[in-house]
Parts: C-alpha cells; structure tokens; sequence
C-alpha cells in the first residue's frame, strides 16, 4: 500500500516542482541574489520560523501519553511524537540564533519592511503561513491532520534548497565569494545549512512518524 506521504507528494508533481525550482532559489545558486533581496526574504522567513513555535507547542498539545509501559518493548508511537517535536523546537531556537549570527557576518538587515509597508513586520505571504499554522494545530483538527502540515512545509522547503544547491554546485564559482551578489552568505551557511543530512533525516522522520500514525487512523475506520 502507498505510504500517505508517497501519496501526497504524487498527487500533483508539476505544482511541487514549480514551487521548488522558483527563480529566486536559481539566483541563490548562482550567487547573484542581491543582497538586499536576501535581507527582505530573510526579514520574512526568521518571522515563518517564529511562527513555528506556537505551533508546534499547539501540536504537543494533542500528544495523549499511554497510562502504562512494557519493559523491553519499542518506544510507544506518542512518545516518539514528543521527541520529534521537542527537538523540532530545539532546531527552531538554533535556527533563529544562527539567522542573527549570520547577518552579522555578512551585514544583512533582518527587519526590512515588506513590499508596501513602512515599518517591519509579516507580510501577506508570512500572515497566511501563520494562520496555516494556527488552524493546522486548533483544537478541531486531529494531531495527524497538524503533523501532515509540518512534513508537508518541512519537505518543500528541504527539496527547494536541494534545488538551489544543485545550481550552486553545478555552478561552481570556487573562490571565497568575493564576486558572490550577497557576499558568500547563502554559498558559504544558508545553502549548507538547509540541505544538511541532519535536516534531511530530520524532514524523513516526520514522514515516517506521519505515514506510521496515518495507518493507526486508516484501522479504526
């Protein structure tokens, strides 16, 4: 039988392929991404991992722990759940810190305001991932519903960088990025970072923990 995530990643590949093989990812792997469109791009997506600190916290919240435990048996399927998401929001707080260190290597500004607006704050685009996130994990929607969102952004956001590294290494500038458009930040940490084996595991055991809890819910129907 086809594994949910299987499924979901089947059901319309043109889309998927589309959003993560965007012209800005391209740009990024050739190192002409200006530095000022990186700083707006980042200004928006230290607010989206923000934003997934409330929800992962609203998906803990659905995890019901078993009352009892055998010895020697595997780790229940919740407690497996728990362990993902509390590191999930160990990665956040990393990733936050590591969006600052960075910008201060390589002076990006990580408060530009959004197109039209003044002041700093989350665009239209920032607002509906936030309020994705907020319904995703409401107290009318089922954990697996909740874990099917997080894989789902977690997996899209993984093969798009894919796509930018693959452009960057063919590519392949060499050098220290001095002719880089940003300076070497996304060739030399960004690019690295989110393609990471570690990110990669990390987006595969999501999977597995949504296609495991997925087959619970097919053999109560």
């Amino acid at each position: 039988m086809t594994s949910l995530t299987t499924h979901l990643l089947n059901l319309n590949p043109s889309a998927l392929h589309t959003s993560t093989t965007h012209p800005f990812l391209h740009s990024a792997g050739t190192s002409t991404l200006p530095k000022a469109t990186l700083s707006a791009w980042l200004s928006q997506d230290r607010l989206y991992a923000q934003s997934y600190v409330r929800f992962i916290g609203l998906l803990l919240s659905k995890i019901r722990l078993p009352y009892t435990t055998t010895a020697n048996s595997p780790a229940p399927l919740e407690s497996r759940i728990l362990t993902l998401l509390t590191s999930a929001l160990l990665n956040i707080q990393r990733e936050l810190t590591f969006f600052e260190t960075v910008a201060a290597e390589y002076n990006l500004d990580l408060q530009v305001p959004p197109p039209g607006a003044t002041t700093f704050g989350p665009s239209e685009a920032t607002h509906a991932y936030t309020d994705l996130f907020l319904s995703s994990g409401s107290s009318g929607v089922t954990l697996l519903e909740g874990l099917v969102v997080l894989w789902a952004t977690e997996v899209c956001y993984y093969k798009a960088w894919g796509y930018a590294r693959e452009v960057m290494e063919n590519n392949s500038k060499g050098g220290e990025g001095r002719d880089d458009a940003d300076g070497g930040a996304l060739r030399v940490q960004f690019i690295p970072n989110w393609t990471s084996e570690e990110f990669g595991r990390f987006v595969d055991e999501i999977a597995e923990l949504v296609d495991e809890v997925s087959l619970g819910v097919a053999d109560k129907l």
